[in-house]
């Protein structure tokens, strides 16, 4: 993977090629991680610690996470070097645009959102990530029978996302057990502990036949 051997910048600015924010391309998944296999995408990858987990639980799916934040993509990309999981990777790119522009429809075996800004007050909420015309293009870049998970701790986005979610015919919804559950993220672990009430939403792919 190109971007695992590169060295850190301690600056404000992208210091490396790879630091540079990933432009409207696609990405091809083969030469990245050197074969094809079941791809898995985390937006928003913080410390990497789902990320590093997830890959060593299930070597057979590759996983890549995506981090806009500088210096949380820096702390990412050297943890995922240090695991030495070969079908690990983190590039440093915005999730919308990555979504949109650089994966192919039917690309994606599972999407894991977790714990994503919810920009709480009223005037930013056109900013969050989980809008009704992003879910319809995630619900496109997943293979028929894909999963998309979830999480939030804000309770207003939840609601949003409840209510939302049902706008998205090509997504069913189905209970948070009804598969295993993924590794925690850090956030996850760090709001249960504090007793935060957490958002969770479970949701599959349906086939191109279903209504």
């Amino acid at each position: 993977m190109s971007n695992q051997g590169s060295t850190v910048s301690p600056g404000r600015f992208p210091g490396a090629p790879d630091e540079e924010l990933w432009p409207a391309r696609p990405f091809d998944p083969a030469p990245y991680f050197g074969r094809r296999a079941p791809l898995e995408l985390e937006i928003g990858s913080g410390k990497a610690r789902f990320l590093i987990a997830s890959a060593r639980a299930t070597p057979a799916h590759d996983f890549l996470g995506i981090e806009r934040s500088l210096s949380y993509y820096r702390l990412c990309r050297d943890r995922v070097a240090r695991s030495g999981l070969a079908n690990a990777g983190v590039l440093r790119a915005d999730g919308r645009l990555f979504v949109e522009t650089a994966l192919a429809p039917g690309t994606l075996r599972a999407l894991h959102v977790y714990f994503p800004d919810p920009w709480p007050k009223k005037k930013q909420k056109k900013r969050r990530l989980l809008d009704g015309v992003f879910l319809e293009v995630a619900a496109s870049r997943l293979i028929a029978g894909g999963l998309f998970r979830i999480a939030t701790d804000h309770p207003d986005y939840g609601r949003e996302l409840d209510t939302l979610l049902e706008t998205v015919p090509a997504l069913e919804r189905l209970e948070w057990t009804d598969h295993a559950a993924p590794p925690p993220t850090n956030y996850e672990i760090k709001y249960e502990r504090e007793g935060r009430p957490i958002w969770r939403f479970l949701l599959r792919r349906r086939d191109g036949n279903a209504a």
